[in-house]
């Protein structure tokens, strides 16, 4: 019988756990996992890695509860050792840099173009209907048509 060991830490924990946990006979596995709210309601993608003899056991158990996409599991192996913290590191980096991005496009459209929060919000919602097309584009374009209204006589809405 396999004994696998399995945890959502980080690169350089599972790195160490793989070798260590190898010589007394159990397989780790180190996984990124992303999908927010969504991903607890309908399945998140899941990023597997560290001893690959632990696949063939989790495999079927992971594409059956992760996400669909086109019918196609949003999971599989992605290497050994810390891979799948890594692959999830590589994910964040880039979801952090694109909300940057939209952070950078905000402050243009509102201190040099001087857009109102309608303006920005519908550009943004133009924006998502093409190659930019994302779920942070839209929270951020509904988030700007989100009036909060007048608080100690300052307007926090548009």
């Amino acid at each position: 019988m396999k004994r696998i060991c399995f945890d959502f830490f980080i690169l350089q924990d599972s790195q160490r756990r793989c070798k260590s946990l190898a010589e007394k006979g159990l397989l780790f596995v180190g996984s990124g996992v992303s999908g927010g709210e969504e991903g607890a309601r309908y399945g998140p993608s899941l990023m597997p890695g560290g001893n690959p003899e632990a696949w063939p056991h989790l495999r079927p158990i992971f594409q059956a509860i992760c996400a669909k996409a086109d019918g196609e599991p949003c999971c599989d192996w992605v290497g050994e050792d810390g891979s799948g913290h890594f692959v999830k590191m590589v994910h964040n980096g880039i979801e952090y840099g694109d909300m940057q991005l939209i952070c950078e496009a905000y402050n243009l459209m509102k201190d040099a173009l001087g857009m109102s929060h309608d303006e920005m919000a519908a550009t943004l919602a133009e924006w998502n209907k093409g190659e930019l097309d994302s779920f942070l584009i839209e929270i951020s374009a509904n988030i700007l048509k989100y009036v909060i209204g007048v608080v100690n006589n300052v307007n926090l809405g548009s």
